[in-house]
Order: C-alpha cells, then structure tokens, then sequence
C-alpha cells in the first residue's frame, strides 16, 4: 500500500481544483490518503488587492481543473462588503469530524463545496454544524468536541506537524502531494493530470 500525504488548505482555490484528483486517490484501492491541514488563514477580512488576485487567478482554476465557482461566492468577492476568510475553523472542523470517525475528505469538500459553489459563511461554527450534520456525524458529539480544548489541542498540532513535514520535506504552497512507499518519498505531479482523471488513474496504480 502506497501512502499519498496531501497538504492542503480548505480556502486554498487550487485545492478545491484539484478534488477530482484526490477524489480518485480516496477511490483507489491502491493508495492510501493522509491528509496535512495547512492553515494559511487566519480569520481575517481579505484585503482588496488580495481580493483582487482570487478574482483573477478563479477563472484560470476553473479553467484548468473543470471546477465550478458559484454566482452566490463570485458575487460576494465582487461585491464592496466585507469577504471574511479562515481556514482555522474549518480545518478544525475536519479533525474533529475525522476524531469522530467521519471522512476527512468528504467534509473537506463538504466545506469547499459550500464556500466555492455557495458562497456560504464557512469562518462561521453554524454554517458549519450544518455542513456535519449532512455527512451523518453525530452533531452532539460533534458540537462538544469543537467546544473542549482538547480540538484546540488537536488543531495546533495537527498544523504544526504539517509545516514541520513541509520543512523536512523542502515544499511549500498548497496543494502538494507526496507519494510514500517502501521508504521512497516522491512529489506527484499532480498539476499535469487536470481533467485527465482516467491517465491519473492509471499513475496511481503504477506507483
């Protein structure tokens, strides 16, 4: 079994592109999937010109990858009002879903899904006890665990141990994929398998 080690960001655009990938990798019996939360935000209102930038580099993701941005969250980042962003919370959210025994990923894209497509408020606890209760977690047991310091505990070390494996491993930026197997470590170019999932598939099984 091959572990695939993906570092990620939850508001990162090129990660919400590159679901179908690591879709695929989940899917494949081949490989096994570890994901490593980036946490490149923290709660914050996005300045204009960072604004800017999103709204200029979406179309290229969307272009590349085949990902769909919604008009709710494009009419928000155009829109003079505030764009609050943190990938803090919703990272948290992950790890205690996944504490609990849900799938990281499925809540991942849940999360995704609701920002990039809805547009909804993720940086908000509601929004996202809404997103868990769909993936069938148990909310009570999810709601006290986000409440205890213990998921505080939880994210702190998961993000540390992240940008700790970052280091050793000599990458930045998100999404990065790295392939582990028989004590071999390999960067996966990922970037060249955009919309092609069938020739992805078939990388996947050869490592």
């Amino acid at each position: 079994m091959t572990n695939i080690h993906y570092f990620y960001d939850p508001m990162c655009g090129w990660c919400y592109g590159a679901t179908s990938l690591i879709k695929a990798i989940v899917e494949n019996p081949s490989v096994n999937l570890i994901l490593h939360p980036g946490g490149m935000m923290e709660k914050s209102i996005l300045p204009q010109h960072f604004k800017e930038h999103i709204i200029k580099a979406d179309p290229r993701i969307a272009a590349l990858t085949g990902v769909k941005f919604g008009e709710n969250y494009l009419n928000r980042l155009r829109s003079s009002e505030p764009f609050i962003i943190d990938s803090f919370l919703p990272i948290k959210a992950i790890l205690v879903a996944e504490s609990l025994g849900g799938s990281s990923f499925e809540v991942l894209k849940a999360i995704q899904n609701a920002h990039y497509v809805q547009g909804l408020d993720v940086y908000k606890l509601e929004v996202l006890q809404s997103i868990v209760a769909e993936s069938g977690i148990d909310l009570d047991k999810w709601l006290s665990a986000m409440s205890s310091e213990n998921s505080d505990d939880l994210l702190e070390q998961a993000i540390a141990t992240s940008h700790g494996l970052m280091r050793k491993l000599n990458i930045s930026g998100y999404p990065t994929l790295i392939a582990e197997s028989n004590g071999a470590l390999v960067k996966l170019p990922h970037e060249q398998y955009y919309n092609k999932t069938n020739d992805w598939n078939t990388y996947l099984t050869s490592l």
